[in-house]
């Protein structure tokens, strides 16, 4: 009974993750008409990455009680705040401990699921990642149709029920490595995706605009994107387990036969299938890392995922709209070489 409780605990976990991602972008018109804020919006990502990365570096020791359940009642403290501020400095200081939350959640949210369930844990990581999809598409729209305090008071409330359902949490198992092998391809592959991943939500809409679509279409097509990935997650999870690696090389042959229509107008409406082909791989990731290499080397892989996630989308800023779908393939090309590479390497061990 404590392993139901533990995983729907770690799905309200993920879930408040997909929350805190989507917030700033979720948000913004909120805070322009309290704040009339602008460039401003950019130290609240900076307060949040500094909070995530120590979050990650905390969440690496072995004691998951109290620091999950801690972590559950920061963040829903952290979320009253920002709905309850005067001033957009505070919410900026509350960043902070947003980051801070995010980080361990991250982690634990998924190693818990994992140790839990060893013999499944490619299945039901890739499930329990669900709820990541499900809070990003649920924050945007909530915004949208509910008041501004009451959607974070609802996901303060949310935060203090999972701190309840993960209280006494165990600790993280010592002495849990595989095969082992090399790190580094991992950790580049999930940098790779992550920034596929952000890279296709932020600069597709500018490509679709380009070839002369509306800016409400773009809109349309991103949010039924972060839907496809949830739906990858869901519906793909017992078919990759099988064979992860072969599964994912596979999928990544997908993604480049739909990035390849993209390039054409009539077809390029077709861009949100690319996330439910995309949607297993960080968890599958995830779940090879844990297995292969322990506990301690997630940190690394949130790091990588952090990493990717900001410096890949920045590069294409860079680009003219005509060179972002060419940008698009040879990420996904390179993430399946690497992973091609991986799975070589599987086979001869």
């Amino acid at each position: 009974m404590a392993h139901v409780r533990f995983f729907w605990g770690s799905f309200v976990a993920l879930f408040l993750v997909g929350v805190v991602v989507a917030l700033p972008g979720a948000a913004l018109p909120a805070w322009r008409a309290r704040y009339g804020v602008g460039e401003e919006v950019s130290w609240f990502f900076t307060a949040l990455l500094l909070g995530l990365v120590l979050g990650v570096r905390l969440a690496q020791g072995e004691r998951r009680h109290p620091l999950l359940p801690a972590a559950l009642l920061l963040l829903g403290l952290g979320l009253l705040g920002v709905a309850l501020a005067p001033g957009f400095p505070l919410v900026v200081a509350l960043a902070f401990f947003l980051g801070l939350a995010q980080g361990v959640l991250n982690v634990h949210g998924n190693s818990l699921v994992g140790e839990l369930y060893p013999q499944k844990r490619v299945e039901l990581l890739n499930r329990v990642n669900v709820a990541f999809g499900l809070g990003a598409v649920f924050t945007p729209f909530a915004l949208t149709l509910l008041p501004y305090a009451a959607v974070l008071g609802l996901g303060a409330l949310l935060a203090w029920v999972g701190a309840g359902l993960l209280w006494q949490a165990p600790p993280v198992e010592r002495g849990q490595r595989g095969n082992g092998g090399r790190l580094w391809p991992f950790l580049l592959a999930v940098a790779l995706y992550t920034g596929l991943e952000g890279s296709l939500a932020t600069w597709n809409r500018v490509w679709l605009e380009h070839l002369g679509y509306a800016t409400a279409t773009g809109g349309l097509l991103l949010s039924f994107y972060w839907l496809a990935l949830a739906l990858g997650r869901l519906l793909l999870a017992r078919q990759v387990a099988q064979r992860p690696l072969f599964a994912l090389k596979g999928l990544l042959v997908g993604v480049l036969g739909l990035l390849f229509l993209n390039l054409l107008p009539p077809t390029a409406l077709l861009f949100p299938l690319v996330g439910f082909f995309l949607g297993p791989l960080f968890s599958t990731l995830f779940a090879l890392v844990q297995a292969r290499f322990g506990h301690r080397a997630l940190g690394g892989l949130l790091y990588a995922g952090a990493a990717g996630s900001t410096l890949v989308p920045a590069l294409f800023a860079h680009l003219p709209p005509g060179g972002i779908p060419l940008g698009l393939l040879g990420l996904v090309l390179a993430l399946f070489l690497l992973v091609q590479g991986l799975e070589r390497e599987e086979a001869r061990a």
